[in-house]
């Protein structure tokens, strides 16, 4: 390892495999950082079957106890466990991705080491209050959010807009917008899906009550009116699927939606690169990396206004429209719109691949190191 590289400890309840944006965006930042030649570890969970630490791309990858509540696995590791896995991987720099048990463990273990730390808000109140039984815990889980942020050396928001509100919760803490990495090949390497439909729409995400999906089936139902032909692909696998199979029979969607499953990097990219518009529908969502992976692949995209990065990925009118989260038939009618013109969907996905540039990983990976150093430099200007 070179003089001027850096050893950075990432901790998140989500790596490989990827099961939420979370993982999938520190697999982009992880094979990034380390082919730069920077030294990356990562504490993670641990599902059956999965050894205690591998190397994937160079990266050390530590895995720790996990229970798995609310669908999603959660790394309770003890303290002494945290201990010794800092003291192997002596890091010059902690940098945390999820709000959990392991945030709370290691956080004192940092401040006893002087270590710099860094923190990702990629998850606001409103995801960790989805799940019906953390709703009454709401407003202590703002209050520790804040707490959270003011004991870390610098904050990441992966959306602009919602880095201009965070000082108004009571986050003194510097905050830096730096977005989520894109890291797809050439959209014109990709060989596109097969597809039988006359007018494709797409989703990719999980099948959870925060990405909206009932919306975006209504929506579709009422395109289908006048587009019989067209389907509607979704892509990713969650607790909602049975409950939006059975949504799909009431609407009378037939075989018209297809449910993909999970799919990897390589196949998605073939379903992009093979769809006419794609859709996030989400009520709750910090940036949108599929949208923005959609732009990508130049596609037309339709972006709930509920999604705090509407407007940064989305000029409404140019490379797609920013719709109201629960107005079927406005939704309906911008499909409607776009399944008649292959012109504007053409121009529209142009002008999407263009704007997604700002987040190619090269440029995001550069402002990301940039930002580690500089916390770096202030920590130890402060010893």
């Amino acid at each position: 390892m070179s003089a001027d590289a850096l050893s950075i400890c990432m901790l998140s309840d989500d790596f490989l495999p990827g099961a939420t944006g979370v993982g999938s965006h520190l697999q982009v930042v992880c094979r990034r950082l380390q082919a730069l030649g920077h030294r990356v570890s990562i504490i993670t969970t641990r599902r059956p079957s999965e050894p205690e630490f591998e190397e994937w791309h160079g990266v050390r990858v530590y895995r720790v106890k996990t229970v798995k509540a609310f669908g999603f696995y959660q790394a309770i590791p003890s303290v002494q466990t945290l201990e010794s896995l800092l003291d192997d991987i002596q890091p010059d720099l902690v940098h945390f991705h999820y709000l959990g048990w392991m945030l709370l463990r290691t956080l004192p273990l940092c401040a006893r080491r002087s270590l710099p730390v860094v923190y990702t808000y990629h998850m606001t109140e409103d995801h960790l209050t989805q799940p019906l039984p953390m709703r009454p815990f709401r407003r202590l889980i703002v209050r520790k959010i804040v707490e959270i942020c003011n004991s870390v050396d610098l904050v990441i928001s992966v959306s602009d807009n919602l880095a201009a509100t965070l000082p108004g919760k009571g986050i003194h803490t510097p905050v830096r917008f730096i977005s989520n990495p894109v890291d797809f090949v050439a959209a014109d390497e990709v060989e596109p899906q097969d597809r039988s439909a006359g007018f494709a729409v797409m989703f990719a995400g999980r099948l959870n009550p925060e990405k909206n999906i009932p919306f975006l089936l209504r929506g579709f139902a009422l395109l289908r009116q006048r587009v019989p032909d067209a389907q509607l692909w979704l892509a990713g696998s969650g607790a909602d699927k049975e409950s939006l199979q059975r949504q799909c029979d009431s609407l009378g969607l037939g075989d018209s939606v297809r449910f993909l499953g999970f799919l990897g990097h390589s196949d998605l990219a073939r379903y992009y690169k093979a769809c006419d518009v794609f859709v996030l529908p989400s009520w709750v969502e910090t940036q949108g990396l599929v949208a923005m992976e959609a732009m990508w692949f130049g596609k037309a995209v339709i972006v709930a206004d509920s999604v705090v990065s509407a407007t940064e990925l989305v000029e409404h009118g140019l490379n797609g429209y920013v719709v109201r989260a629960d107005q079927d038939q406005e939704l309906a009618e911008r499909l409607i719109f776009l399944s008649s013109d292959p012109q504007l969907r053409a121009q529209m996905g142009a002008a999407g691949q263009r704007r997604s540039e700002r987040f190619e990983a090269g440029r995001v990976m550069e402002a990301l190191v940039d930002a580690y150093r500089q916390v770096l430099s202030r920590s130890r200007a402060l010893k």
